[in-house]
């Protein structure tokens, strides 16, 4: 049984106090009795009961609130039992106060606070999908690939088994964490491990649910699959979709054009001092990744699927046009950016102690958002974007080489959270792309893929989901969906707290580029 009370201490004679209980998960619905004695043993009058046992039948969810005037200067003892069908269980006592005399007149604080809500079925499962976020950075993969630098300790012919053993490791590393594994030190020596509760939080997602009506997929004795949900991973693609926007791979691709002694399309000449010792690992990791580029994602592959899952189109000659496309998520913006709008007005609203904000809007959001997701949760869904992240640490860690940093340069001072980014900005500088930093992107990312795997995997739409639950969703990713705003517009300059725009990022990114062409 949870409880709360207000005042909590001191607590005076005389003094009206505010008592909550509230199942826990794993308390039994049914008639509970509730009951307050004085330290003599003398029942006192409880939610205008005027003695004796208060007794009430609690449900999921809603919590009971009582008022409790203490009259003297004692111990008093609050207690509760269970009351079921007959069956009277033993009291047990869930909270002693140790009620005060006034010395002088009690000075009571008068203050508005908001409501408490109640406890959300979906807690575990948000902590969960922070923990798989949080495990998937390049940092970590960094320090992960430490511990098997074996692996990069041999230099055969030609340098392809050290980008084969690069990409390995970032397979091992994804295909893991994606499912709230983490890598570290035990008794054993360094291996993988379960996430804490992953095993509670796992079942909270809708997807585990979806296959009980239908005939099972898989022939009988073969596993479901390497993934906890069959075959869904805790990843999402707009992970990968705004690094690409924040030319991660395009900077990678130009500095591989250069390896390959091939002048790029603009004609620039930018990296034309670029000359990368063969004695170096970086040599064996560009020549890896430029022989193994036919096994890897194509633009044209990983542009579709931004169109399939989210409707988000990029913009350039090797983007396929639209009219080559069969479907795309028109509603995608409406329904996500919405949502950011929604929550925004909420804040305020419960930042201001005089409004008792209502969260149904928020609801309305979460479930048009969740129908948007799961429309677009097929063919090549998980696979793309699993296959998309392990490529993108495969980038990453190129990038992060110390001999692309004595060659790029950059600017030193500038504070970055992995150490790829820097890259990034100096080839953006370099190639004359638009200045934004690759920080903002990289929030984009981060907390876009928090707030999207919230949302896809949450029973939004069941008919049990109420207010308070989309209430308890906006108070736990308020961080993210602030900095989402803030990043969104610090990079399109379009602000997603005052109006629900639905351009398209791409082109409001052309549209900033086009301005910055002008001005020099």
């Amino acid at each position: 049984m949870d409880f709360n009370r207000r005042p909590v201490a001191p607590v005076y004679a005389g003094q009206d106090v505010g008592i909550r209980f509230q199942l826990e998960s794993s308390d039994p619905l049914g008639d509970y009795d509730f009951q307050v004695l004085d330290e003599r043993g003398r029942s006192v009058p409880i939610g205008g009961n005027k003695g004796g046992v208060f007794s009430k039948t609690m449900s999921r969810g809603k919590a009971l609130d009582l008022k409790v005037q203490l009259p003297e200067a004692m111990e008093y003892r609050i207690r509760f039992r269970p009351n079921m069908r007959g069956i009277v269980g033993n009291w047990t006592i869930i909270d002693r106060i140790d009620v005060q005399a006034p010395e002088s007149a009690p000075v009571v604080k008068v203050a508005l606070e908001p409501n408490a809500s109640p406890n959300s079925g979906h807690s575990q499962l948000w902590e969960f999908i922070s923990g798989v976020s949080g495990n998937l950075t390049y940092t970590n993969f960094a320090a992960f690939a430490k511990t098997r630098k074996k692996s990069f300790n041999a230099f055969p012919p030609f340098g392809g088994m050290t980008y084969q053993n690069l990409h390995a490791l970032s397979v091992e590393f994804v295909s893991k964490g994606a499912l709230g594994n983490k890598f570290g030190s035990g008794k054993k020596g360094t291996s993988w491990g379960p996430a804490p509760h992953s095993s509670q939080a796992i079942p909270l997602s809708y997807v585990s649910d979806q296959d009980k009506d239908l005939a099972s997929p898989f022939p009988s004795g073969i596993p479901n699959g390497p993934y906890p949900l069959d075959l869904v991973p805790f990843v999402e693609l707009i992970y990968v979709y705004w690094l690409e926007e924040g030319m991660l791979f395009q900077s990678l691709n130009r500095i591989i054009a250069r390896f390959q002694n091939r002048r790029t399309p603009a004609g620039g000449d930018a990296l034309s001092r670029l000359a990368v010792s063969p004695l170096l690992p970086l040599r064996g990791l560009l020549w890896g990744l430029a022989e193994a580029e036919k096994d890897r994602l194509s633009l044209r592959r990983r542009a579709a699927e931004y169109e399939y899952q989210y409707g988000l189109q990029l913009i350039g000659r090797a983007i396929p046009p639209s009219e080559t496309l069969v479907e795309r998520r028109t509603q995608f913006l409406d329904a996500f950016h919405g949502l950011l709008n929604a929550c925004h007005r909420y804040y305020k609203e419960f930042s201001d102690k005089t409004v008792d904000a209502d969260a149904f809007p928020l609801l309305s959001n979460l479930q048009e958002l969740h129908l948007v997701l799961a429309a677009g949760a097929n063919n090549q869904f998980a696979d793309v974007s699993l296959t998309a992240r392990i490529e993108t640490l495969d980038v990453q860690w190129m990038l992060a080489q110390p001999e692309m940093r004595e060659f790029l340069g950059g600017r030193t001072m500038v504070p970055y959270q992995e150490e790829w980014m820097g890259r990034v900005d100096t080839m953006k500088l370099m190639q004359e792309w638009a200045d934004t930093s690759v920080t903002h992107f990289y929030d984009l990312a981060v907390h876009g893929e928090q707030l999207l795997l919230s949302v896809r995997h949450g029973r939004w739409n069941e008919s049990g989901m109420a207010s308070d639950d989309a209430k308890n969703w906006a108070l736990k990713w308020k961080p993210s969906v602030q900095r989402y705003i803030h990043a969104y517009r610090a990079v399109t300059g379009a602000d997603l707290s005052e109006r629900v725009d639905t351009t398209m990022p791409s082109a409001l990114l052309q549209r900033r580029l086009a301005r910055k062409l002008v001005r020099y």
